[in-house]
Parts: C-alpha cells; structure tokens; sequence
C-alpha cells in the first residue's frame, strides 16, 4: 500500500470511528429480556494520570477479560533500559489489552500497518489501536423496600436508540462491577469485536448472549451492518460462536465486506468470524405493580421467539425416526388418588 493510499485509508478510518465517539459515555442502557443487568460504553483513554491511570482502571474494573486472555502469556521486559527490551519483538497480549482498552492511536500519520504472510511477524507498532471503547454489562439494584411515590415519575432514556424501547422502570442503579465485558471499534460498515470475555463464576448464564444483544444494538445505533469477531482458535469457543450466528471470514468474504489490509486488529491462534446484523426484535412490554412496588418487564411473541419452528422441527425429527428409536412417554399417576370397587376415592 503506497503512502498516499495509506494516508487516505487513515482519513477513512478515523471519519468512520467517530460515530461510536458520538454515543453517549458512561451512561446506563437497559437491555431488554434481561431485567437484572444493564450496560454500559466506557471510555478509559482520558485520565489526569494519563494512559497509566486509565490502563489501572481498566484492569481494576474488567480484571476477569485481563485474566481470560493473559493465561499462558509471558510478559515483556520491563524496568531497565536493556537491549532485550529495545530490539523489536512481537507484542504481547499484556500489551494488545493495555492498548486496546486505552485506544492508543497509531504513532503516525500512515501507520496502518503492514503484515507479511506469516501473522506471526506483526510487530506492537504495526498495529493500529485507535478507536476502542469497552461495553460492559453490569448487574442492577433493585430496592427491596420502596419508598413512596418513589416509581411515580419514570427517568426519560438516555438514548433514542440505545437501551430497551421505553424508558426503565424502576431507574436503573448499578449494584457492583461489570460481569461481562467486550471492546468494540467502528469501521467502514462495520463494527469490530477483537476481545470478549464473561467472569468465570457467571459463564453459562445467558450474559454474554445479553452483551451480544447491546453490541447489536449499538451497531443498529451506528448503522452498521455487520459484525466483525477475532474468536480464539478452539473448538469450543468456535461452536459458540457459530451458535450465535457467526460465520468464518476467508478472504473473499473480507474483500466483500470491504476490509482492507490494517483496518482489523491481528492476533496470533485467532480466526475472523463475521454476523450481519439482525433487525430491532418486536418487544413487548408490561408494568407489574404492588403497593409502591413496579417494574417493567419485557418479553416476545411466540413468532419472535422461534418456539414454533423449533418445535415444528422437532417433531418432523420424531416423525423420522423408527418406533424402536422414539423415546417411551412416561405415564404420570395422580397422588392421592386410588380406585375402590372401580371408583376413584381420594386417599387419606
């Protein structure tokens, strides 16, 4: 890529990244279908104490995301001024993290990077860490004991399009640390996920489909159609993934997408996966009062949830298989019920 298309894609960049700087920081967000969470845009580039500071907050708030990626890693020389610590190497994902989550912008003006055929020899400085910010999804106080006509004026939205349809009902208070975190960047039609983590005692939860749903929503916000996943290279995580509707991104599908070289962030033992963006889903709301007590809740129709299909699919399965391989229906007796002289009789 010569000089002058660098510093055109570099205007590019930097004119599609403002978008996601345009959305309100640090604000919270409902998210509708999950009454006991919210989430949040977090910004940790601007501190008094610099990039220090705002790398310390970071890890202070969304430790478990450090913890998840950082197993196995050995960290880069620091302290002393030594040749080891001078002579180039390969960044590490202490390093990648630190600056992804501060948004550390490239160190000049057509510093785009450029990657040879091995991954494995892109250099810390060939990377382009500018315009990241964290989503985080936080869990939600809700008083026990209301006080009166405490719910009697509801908290307009933050957002127009951010957050569920109405606005929250009852406001919304935080109640600890974030339990699932992503960093997100926006790009040329599309919005990128290079780090997405859960705490390790809320896996299997539903939270990270729920962290799913606020980066589609704020993708929605953005107008940006497709998403944009660096997933490890397991099996495992794959399959999650593919669950949710990602599909792997050869290079083909890239140039389709019109990603160009340097526009992603690179990391060794990773795969790009890719998901349009789904429309709104067609929510439903309902408020439950008691004395002082309300809340509004959310939930689907049966045509949004997919239950029919799925049950319909499930049956023309049953419908395949052989007599001898159908599950036995179980019979279920009734307590406290039992027969005399041909007649039921409740039991005593």
């Amino acid at each position: 890529m010569s000089e002058f298309s660098n510093s055109q894609r570099r205007q590019e960049l930097r004119q599609a990244r403002q978008v996601l700087y345009e959305l309100p920081r640090n604000e919270m967000f409902e998210l509708a279908g999950h009454p006991t969470v919210y989430y949040e845009l977090r910004d940790y580039r601007h501190y008094p104490g610099g990039k220090e500071e705002g790398i310390k907050a970071a890890r202070a708030d969304i430790g478990f995301m450090f913890k998840a990626f950082e197993t196995g890693q050995t960290r880069p020389p620091r302290g002393r001024k030594t040749t080891l610590e001078e002579a180039p190497r390969i960044a590490t994902i202490h390093e990648y993290l630190d600056w992804t989550v501060t948004a550390e912008d490239a160190l000049g003006e057509h510093d785009l990077g450029s990657a040879s055929a091995n991954m494995g020899s892109w250099r810390c400085m060939d990377q382009d860490f500018g315009g990241f910010r964290v989503v985080a999804l936080l869990p939600r106080f809700k008083p026990g004991w209301v006080p009166p006509r405490a719910y009697e004026e509801e908290v307009p939205k933050r957002h127009a399009l951010l957050g569920a349809p109405k606005a929250p009902l009852p406001a919304l208070m935080p109640n600890g640390k974030p339990i699932c975190s992503a960093v997100i960047r926006a790009g040329p039609g599309f919005l990128e996920v290079p780090f997405f983590a859960t705490q390790d005692t809320r896996r299997r939860k539903g939270y990270g489909r729920g962290l799913l749903q606020a980066i589609e929503e704020i993708a929605r916000a953005c107008k940006l159609p497709y998403l944009l996943l660096c997933s490890t290279d397991d099996p495992d995580v794959k399959a999650t993934w593919r669950a949710l509707g990602f599909l792997f991104s050869s290079d083909e599908d890239l140039q389709k997408l019109g990603v160009q070289e340097g526009d992603l962030l690179h990391m060794d033992n990773t795969v790009q996966m890719h998901k349009p963006v789904p429309p709104a889903r067609q929510w439903h709301s309902v408020v439950f009062t008691h004395e002082h007590w309300r809340q509004r809740l959310y939930w689907l129709p049966t045509e949004e949830t997919g239950v029919r299909e799925r049950l319909a699919r499930q049956a023309e399965l049953l419908a395949k298989q052989k007599p001898s391989k159908r599950p036995a229906k179980k019979s279920v007796a009734k307590k406290g019920v039992v027969k005399a002289n041909g007649k039921a009789a409740s039991a005593r």
